[in-house]
């Protein structure tokens, strides 16, 4: 299956954190994207994640941008919960950005998860 490029733009010292936290839960570092899209999924499994988005705007030093690649079936839940995001925040810029920054962010201050 056809992986989608996705680029978000994270703070600087969020990359040093995803490695510290990939390798703690016995990732890779190859498999940034697999558990970056994990993040996503888990994410947008949320009731309350429309606020969690309008959140992610407050992150700053945004330094660094990374690609990560998702499957369709990701894409597709991310264009709907643009959709939703966008309906209750019709003034907000970078939604898919702000969906995978908070997601990321989510996961960093949540304890660690196994694979």
């Amino acid at each position: 299956m056809k992986k989608k490029r996705i680029s978000v733009i994270l703070p600087t010292n969020a990359i040093k954190e995803i490695r510290g936290r990939m390798l703690k839960e016995g990732y890779s570092l190859r498999e940034k994207s697999k558990w970056i899209s994990e993040a996503i999924e888990d994410f947008l499994q949320l009731k309350e994640y429309h606020s969690l988005v309008e959140m992610a705007e407050l992150v700053s030093d945004l330094a660094k941008t990374e690609t990560v690649y998702v499957d369709q079936k990701l894409e597709d839940q991310l264009d709907d919960a643009i959709i939703d995001v966008r309906k209750k925040h019709p003034g907000l810029e970078g939604v898919k950005s702000l969906i995978v920054r908070a997601s990321i962010v989510r996961r960093l201050v949540l304890l660690v998860k196994s694979k």
